[in-house]
């Protein structure tokens, strides 16, 4: 074992442990007071990107709730290689921001189309020449709900009274705004960044208000707890079980050994199966850079801490990281359908996902997967056989099919029913399509 995986581990715990982002947080602290320029929220907004336009109509309540100034930067055309099958998620986004809408109690529209590429360019070249007006944000909120049909007047009529820069101009400044978006050390619109910290959609703006509940930046005008409303609600049926439905259909879950998001998952997942009786039929794939797909540091860095603070919101523990990639994989999906014919499957996934996250579990090793098979109940004399075996091959191939025939790519993923979502953060929709089964 070489000393740079012996080191990954505690490494990787000094770098996502709360102590370290309290230091730094708390640098930031200092210079700010020095400097309050640096006390400012950037929104980098795309137009025709549903997660930044629902992040759009929170933000003036944001702002009420929190002494803090604003900064809007454009960007249009994101960076391939940091985000990958850009056409895919065009589609699945539109029908997840109609559900994320209902919850949060947003405006999107019923039957969503994606704005063209022409009034996409026009819309942003709009809100560029105007970037240094009063009330920017009144203006990118008309300008952008017109594009998408939300709006008293026709997004034809909004272009023509307010003009824009030619195409030249405006392609120059998007492509400095996509240069700082990516030097800053992201790679998706929709995202806030705020003292060295990012937060992407609605979806995290509760650990945004979070970190800004202090004397002095916070308001009386509004409750920590509007903010964190996912939260509470995917936890409720632990709580309180009003009722249970009288059907339920099978969840499947499309699960990686190497996704942080998915091993933050599974215990709730299983939590939600046994609290309402479903079965839950777990597909794992290979991690997306077995498969081709580009996962570049900026991302990896991102999703280590989005993960970690997603983990401590649900008390899961996470940080102490021995990563899987290759063979470490292989040997992983190669015990499942073991583990799967012994019935202890769920064991398992949480057993081996917990030390590969939480513990510095090397995969690789087998005194290590020895230990981490006996934690699931599971006999490593009669396991170790399968390491070798190829069963596993055909099974993540056809699991990978399933899920690009949903449309999707990454994990976790899930099917109940007719409801398709993608994503840790999605088990609130997952709750109300199994509570609503019977209606």
């Amino acid at each position: 074992m070489s000393s740079k995986n012996l080191l990954m581990p505690h490494l990787a715990r000094a770098i996502t442990s709360d102590g370290s982002k309290k230091l730094k947080r708390g640098w930031f602290e200092l210079r700010s007071k020095v400097s309050p320029s640096l006390n400012v929220v950037t929104f980098y907004h795309r137009v025709n990107d549903p997660y930044s336009y629902l992040l759009l109509q929170a933000i003036p309540r944001f702002l009420e709730d929190f002494s803090i100034s604003l900064e809007i930067e454009f960007v249009l055309d994101l960076p391939d290689e940091l985000n990958p099958e850009q056409a895919k998620l065009e589609k699945y986004a539109l029908e997840d921001a109609k559900r994320l809408a209902r919850f949060h109690n947003l405006v999107f529209p019923k039957d969503p189309v994606q704005p063209s590429p022409a009034d996409t360019l026009k819309a942003t070249s709009t809100l560029l020449k105007h970037r240094d007006r009063p009330k920017l944000l009144h203006l990118v909120t008309e300008v952008t709900s017109a594009l998408w049909g939300i709006s008293t007047t026709t997004f034809a009529s909004c272009s023509n009274r307010y003009g824009g820069l030619s195409d030249k101009e405006t392609r120059k400044q998007l492509k400095q705004a996509k240069d700082r978006l990516i030097n800053s050390g992201h790679y998706m619109s929709g995202t806030l960044h705020y003292g060295g910290e990012w937060y992407w959609g609605i979806d995290r703006l509760g650990h945004l208000a979070e970190r800004l509940s202090k004397p002095g930046v916070q308001r009386d005008t509004g409750e920590l707890a509007d903010y964190q409303r996912q939260y509470r609600h995917s936890l409720q049926g632990y709580n309180t079980l009003k009722r249970r439905p009288k059907h339920v259909e099978t969840l499947d879950f499309y699960f990686s050994f190497r996704s942080p998001y998915s091993y933050i998952a599974a215990e709730r997942i299983f939590k939600l199966a046994d609290l309402y009786k479903f079965p839950v039929n777990i597909k794992p794939v290979l991690p997306m850079v077995m498969r081709g797909l580009s996962v570049p540091k900026a991302k990896r860095t991102y999703i280590v801490h989005d993960t970690k603070r997603e983990a401590n919101r649900y008390g899961i523990p996470f940080g102490k990281i021995a990563d899987p990639l290759g063979g470490g994989v292989e040997r992983c999906l190669a015990l499942f359908p073991y583990a799967k014919a012994k019935g202890k499957e769920r064991a398992y996934i949480t057993s081996i996902t917990s030390g590969i996250w939480s513990e510095g579990a090397d995969v690789c090793k087998d005194s290590v997967m020895e230990e981490l098979l006996t934690r699931a109940g599971l006999d490593w004399n009669d396991a170790k056989s399968w390491i070798n075996n190829e069963d596993w091959i055909p099974m993540v191939e056809k699991n990978k099919s399933d899920l690009e025939a949903l449309g999707l790519w990454g994990v976790p993923s899930f099917k109940y029913g007719d409801t398709i979502v993608w994503g840790q953060d999605r088990l609130w929709a997952l709750e109300e399509a199994i509570l609503s089964s019977d209606t």
